[in-house]
């Protein structure tokens, strides 16, 4: 079962993304955010792509629903930037065949200074 191993609070895994400026401006077309003039990344950008590196180690069982996305930025997060993610699970509960899976990722700059949080919920099968 998913992410049996863990209990709540505990760190799943940890990994660095790169927000380099060139794919921030291919997220930004694919996005249609284009027309966007910032010095910064976009929210949704770095949402992405810790999920992309989340997926990598631990990918979600078919079935799965995404239910729900928030993303805080604590600080303006500058292109080209290298952010270490902490991935914790924050809670997990049985509800009939299925389980409700609650992740925050932490994104800290080089000082060590979490400039970020998201957390998703989702929903997944038991088996």
């Amino acid at each position: 079962m998913y992410l049996n191993n863990f209990e709540a609070k505990d760190k799943i895994c940890e990994f660095t993304i790169s927000l380099s400026k060139s794919y921030s401006d291919s997220y930004k077309k694919s996005c249609n955010f284009s027309e966007l003039e910032s010095s910064h990344i976009h929210p949704t950008e770095l949402s992405t792509l810790a999920l992309k590196e989340y997926i990598k180690r631990y990918p979600i069982p078919t079935g799965s629903i995404h239910m729900s996305q928030e993303i805080e930025v604590l600080n303006k997060i500058p292109y080209n930037s290298i952010l270490l993610c902490e991935v914790i699970l924050e809670s997990s509960k049985k509800i009939k065949d299925r389980k409700i899976v609650v992740l925050t990722t932490n994104a800290r700059n080089k000082k060590s200074k979490i400039v970020a949080v998201s957390k998703g919920t989702l929903m997944v099968p038991l088996s």
